[in-house]
């Protein structure tokens, strides 16, 4: 008898001793739901809406990765307009005064003491170009030089000379139909069209990565609405079962079992409020830049939820053709194809031996001033020419002319604007023309570098083939996943709604009296454990469509993404 009356005392303290301590739990749940809510970084008042066309639109424009791709584009641009630069004419001058003073021993030099000083003043210009056809190239020059001199048998003292000449060459064999700026410039157009290639790429990757972060989110936070759907659920049961312990109905081990599941789903929903965080913050990491701050302390809320696409089925052969067709990879690696080409091209030409054609025309023009001292050679026949005069006339005849001195022309007469009209006259001019030709003794650069471009070209063949072999093997798999996913969603809803049928049939009977706690809390476990699975099915499922887009390279046209070329800069 005592032994019974102390299992009731003991009984009812323990009920006591549990319901004060529900209700002290409870007190402390209420006043702490704020801090579990609570989130590093993050201000929960600040939200913004987010769909999967705005993530990926803040994606291209912030993210770093996006924009280093396009700065390889831009300054690959800069070197395609460089190699142009090739074909910029040059223009040189220079001018320079040049004094000479040398010892001669020739009486018809004419330097007085022993020695002959000229002074000289020079300027020459030249222009250069290349011709952007055939590798000819282009030369003109003018030269002018004032020179004065002691030499006596000069007759212009100062003496000013121009000329003006003009050069083309054309080579005929090597370097004809290839040189170096034609190689640069076919060079940096392929790079800049696999620079492009690489940027769409790249975006490509991007997009792929902001789409799983996107529905990782999307997943986490329902994935924190579902376990705390499964604390309320289990704090349901808890609070039931203390009416029933109170009722004497219910044995009070059931509340303390009831506790702990309450406890164990409350540890639960605490890690998936971290995977919140985690799984915002790999999103914000691809869309923002360091310095969005005020959307870095806000809260993403996705307004997608994912869905089966009827699009993502398509038959295996026509998905890797459609890949061949799309894939950037394989752009570039014929885009590299069509860049070896040129360099065999180039160093094939520079095997040959080099026949250059030119010609080149030449004009000049001559001025000066009479030098006033007598020239050595006509100052001895002054006093005949005067005799003679003298008696041409007393005998009535005209006096002979003894010219300028020298036999100088009267053209040649003048400063040096006389010496620019006599070039312009054109009437002292020289033409030529001919071959230069040079002929390699053996040549082994050009060979070898020829070898290693013809080997360049069977490894990139090699290597095209094997990324096909990865390319179709990616496919493949991103087929089967998405299959395999789809099917799980089938099957996880029907879980999903098994588990909400066995999960009410086990209320009612608990209800009625016909079942246990443990089995309620069970149910409870399966139906939280079947919304988790149809919700990770669902978005496995979307993320293998964002995966078998990735492989199939349509993630731009699905997506509705439109990238400027940089054929377009041109």
């Amino acid at each position: 008898m005592k032994n019974a009356w102390r299992r009731i005392v003991a009984g009812a303290l323990l009920c006591v001793l549990l319901s004060t301590s529900v209700w002290g739990q409870g007190a402390i749940q209420s006043a702490a739901t704020g801090d579990r809510e609570t989130r590093v970084g993050v201000d929960r008042s600040k939200r913004v809406r987010l769909t999967l066309r705005d993530a990926i639109t803040l994606a291209l424009e912030n993210n770093r990765d996006i924009e280093v791709e396009r700065l390889n584009v831009q300054l690959n641009e800069f070197d395609l307009r460089g190699s142009y630069g090739a074909y910029d004419p040059t223009l040189s001058t220079g001018i320079y005064y040049d004094r000479s003073r040398i010892p001669i021993a020739n009486i018809i030099a004419g330097g007085p003491d022993g020695g002959l000083q000229t002074d000289n003043i020079v300027g020459n210009a030249q222009l250069q170009q290349r011709a952007p056809w055939h590798g000819g190239s282009f030369t003109g020059q003018f030269s002018n030089d004032r020179a004065t001199t002691t030499n006596l048998f000069n007759a212009l003292n100062p003496q000013y000379s121009t000329s003006l000449s003009f050069t083309y060459t054309q080579p005929l064999w090597r370097n004809r139909e290839i040189d170096a700026p034609r190689r640069q410039i076919r060079i940096a157009k392929k790079r800049l069209d696999i620079s492009d290639s690489q940027f769409r790429q790249r975006a490509v990757e991007i997009i792929a990565q902001v789409q799983r972060a996107y529905w990782d989110l999307v997943f986490a936070r329902r994935d924190r609405e579902i376990k705390v759907e499964s604390v309320e659920l289990a704090q349901t049961q808890l609070e039931s079962n203390q009416r029933r312990v109170e009722a004497g109905v219910l044995a009070p081990s059931d509340v303390i079992s009831a506790r702990v599941e309450v406890e164990r789903r409350t540890d639960e929903a605490e890690a998936a409020l971290e995977a919140i965080q985690r799984a915002e913050n790999a999103l914000k990491g691809l869309l923002l830049q360091p310095e969005n701050s005020e959307i870095w302390q806000s809260e993403l809320e996705p307004t997608e939820v994912p869905e089966i696409d009827s699009s993502v089925r398509t038959p295996l052969q026509d998905a890797v053709r459609l890949a061949f067709r799309n894939r950037p990879e394989l752009e570039q690696f014929r885009l590299r194809g069509e860049l070896n080409k040129v360099d065999i091209d180039f160093f094939r030409d520079q095997t040959k031996p080099q026949i250059d054609l030119f010609a080149s025309y030449r004009t000049a023009g001559l001025s000066g001033n009479i030098r006033p001292e007598e020239n050595p050679f006509t100052a001895g026949n002054i006093a005949l020419y005067s005799r003679i005069n003298q008696l041409s006339q007393l005998a009535g005849l005209p006096p002979l002319d003894f010219g300028n001195g020298g036999g100088i022309p009267d053209a040649f007469l003048g400063s040096y604007g006389q010496s620019l009209v006599n070039l312009l006259r054109n009437d002292f001019r020289t033409w030529r023309f001919g071959l230069n030709i040079t002929l390699p003794i053996r040549n082994r650069t050009a060979q070898a570098q020829l070898g290693r471009a013809l080997a360049e070209g069977r490894q990139l063949d090699a290597q095209r083939q094997r990324t096909e072999t990865q390319i179709e093997i990616e496919v493949r798999n991103a087929l089967q996943a998405a299959e395999t996913a789809r099917r799980r969603v089938e099957a996880a809803k029907n879980s999903r709604a098994n588990a909400e049928l066995q999960y009410q049939s086990e209320v009612r009977k608990f209800e009625a009296g016909q079942s246990t706690n443990f089995l309620v809390l069970d149910r409870q476990n399966a139906l939280s454990s079947a919304r988790g699975r149809e919700l990770r099915a669902l978005t496995d499922y979307t993320k293998a469509a964002a995966e078998l887009q990735r492989a199939l390279s349509t993630t731009l046209v699905s997506n509705s993404v439109e990238l400027k070329s940089a054929n377009q800069h041109r």
